[in-house]
């Protein structure tokens, strides 16, 4: 019976989810005190919400701020370990005053959680064409 057990405790350690953003979440807040009209100064803030330890140079994310149909991105990541039940906090810095944040998780290969919509819109009619020659 022990042997089962212990066979059992190291498939279900084994089957531990190296994701961090099942246990992580993220928060954005623009700084009052230090922006100004040229900067947005922002704090991000990763609380673990789980029982287990996360480096924090894992703990990627981009931030991003719209102010209509332009969207301004920073990516940035933590440092020192994120303990369980604890939280780290770090700053970015956005060109331009924002005051509508978000911020994504980013996955260990470099793409965000979220995809962005374009923000270009392809054509549906066709363009006419140039004609060679002069007048």
């Amino acid at each position: 019976m022990p042997s089962l057990l212990a066979v059992l405790l190291l498939f279900l350690v084994d089957s531990v989810d190296e994701n961090p953003w099942v246990e992580v979440s993220l928060t954005i807040a623009r700084d009052p005190y230090t922006s100004s009209d040229e900067t947005t100064l922002c704090r991000v803030r990763a609380v673990n919400l789980g029982g287990r330890s996360w480096s924090g140079k894992a703990l990627q994310f981009e931030a991003r701020a719209r102010s209509g149909s332009r969207v301004v991105r920073q990516r940035g990541r933590f440092g020192l370990e994120l303990r369980p039940y604890g939280s780290l906090e770090t700053m970015v810095a956005l060109p331009g005053r924002h005051d509508r944040l978000e911020v994504v998780p980013i996955s260990s290969d470099g793409a965000s959680s979220e995809r962005e919509p374009s923000s270009r819109r392809k054509s549906t009619r066709s363009r006419p064409k140039k004609k060679k020659g002069g007048w």
